[in-house]
Order: C-alpha cells, then sequence, then structure tokens
C-alpha cells in the first residue's frame, strides 16, 4: 500500500503526483486500489480527482467540523471552507461511487468531546464515508496531547458518530517511539538543524 500526503500537500503538485500514480502502476504494478491521496483538503482539486476516473483512493485531512475552529488548526480552511469542502465530496461520491476517508486527530480537550462528535456527524451525514480516529502524536512546538490511554472519550466518539450512521475506527498509534508517528520525523530534523545552527554560531 502507498499512502501520499504529508507537509508536501498533494494536491498543490498535482500533475506531478498523477505521474507518481501512474508510475505506481505501471512500473512497479501497484494496483489503483492499494495508492490512496490524503489531502488537507483542496476542494477544487478533488473534483479534478474525482474526475480522473481513477480507482485510487482518497482521504481527507479534517479534524475539526467548525470553520472557525479548523480554521485555526488548519489554515487552508481560511480557503476552501466546510461549505466549499462537503460540496467537493459529495461531488466526488456521486462521480466515483468511492468511499472517502477522513483523517481526525484526537487531540485531548479540543476534538475529543461527544459535542465534537455530533458536529462532525451532522457534517459527515449523508456521505459514504469513513472516518479514521488517531490520537495525537506528541510533537514539540504543538501543545495539543492525545487523550489519556484510558480515557472514554475514544469510544463515546465512536458511539456518537454511529448514532448519524458515520463509521469509524479507533486506529492504534506506531512508531512514535523512535519518531517516527506522523509529524514527528520533520520535526526531529528541523531540531537538530536548529542546534547545529546553534553550534555553528558558538564557534564562530
Amino acid at each position: 500500500n502507498v499512502v501520499l500526503m504529508g507537509r508536501g500537500e498533494p494536491f498543490r503538485n498535482y500533475d506531478a503526483v498523477m505521474d507518481a500514480v501512474g508510475q505506481l502502476r505501471e512500473r512497479l504494478g501497484i494496483g489503483a486500489r492499494h495508492i490512496t491521496i490524503s489531502t488537507v483538503g483542496i476542494a477544487p482539486m478533488i473534483k479534478r480527482f474525482a474526475d480522473e476516473g481513477l480507482e485510487v483512493k482518497l482521504a481527507v485531512s479534517l479534524h475539526v467540523a467548525d470553520d472557525d475552529a479548523r480554521s485555526k488548526l488548519m489554515p487552508v480552511n481560511r480557503r476552501h471552507n466546510l461549505a466549499e469542502l462537503v460540496d467537493a465530496c459529495r461531488y466526488y461520491n456521486e462521480k466515483t461511487n468511492r468511499r472517502i476517508t477522513f483523517e481526525w486527530a484526537l487531540i485531548s480537550g479540543e476534538n475529543d468531546s461527544v459535542e465534537r462528535a455530533s458536529e462532525l456527524g451532522r457534517f459527515l451525514r449523508g456521505l459514504k464515508c469513513h472516518v479514521n480516529l488517531i490520537p495525537l502524536n506528541p510533537t514539540s512546538g504543538f501543545a495539543g496531547q492525545a487523550p489519556p490511554s484510558r480515557s472514554p472519550a475514544a469510544n463515546l466518539f465512536v458511539d456518537e458518530l454511529a448514532r448519524y450512521g458515520v463509521p469509524a475506527t479507533l486506529r492504534v498509534r506506531r512508531g512514535i517511539d523512535i519518531d517516527a508517528g506522523c509529524g514527528q520525523l520533520a520535526n526531529k530534523a528541523l531540531k537538530e538543524k536548529a542546534a547545529a545552527a546553534g553550534r555553528g554560531a558558538v564557534a564562530a
């Protein structure tokens, strides 16, 4: 399985990403259904992607289903708000008849409440979709934390989504002990670069 995602937003480099998908399929023999493109929610490009007619999967990093809160967490929302995003997702569903995966990083006290789950359920109701709930990976530079491991918050969140007919899965974090979790590797590299710059300044 291959997932195209990360700080280099795939839909900001659309042509190269489509070329890469073609190379993965033709040269490496990886089936389209084993390839996923993950986006922060560039609505016009979601529609363009739907028109490609590919069986490549689509994932959307959502994390908050309220415009004000999402704009603070993800500045892209100021340009492509939730109304525009859900319209593009409906278009994708109708055009491809394929399910969309929505990624939701659980942040304690921020987006892990039953109220936030209800808000998300209303937002996704009627879409062909699935929600991946992933406890936030620890990174410096961001004050948010994952819910405590024994907290019932995640299970209550899943149950609330079910009331709206939205299926969800609580994922297990992997690789955080070696800084391999989402966001950790880049954070580590930036810290090492800053430390090296500091040593160079002292030496000079």
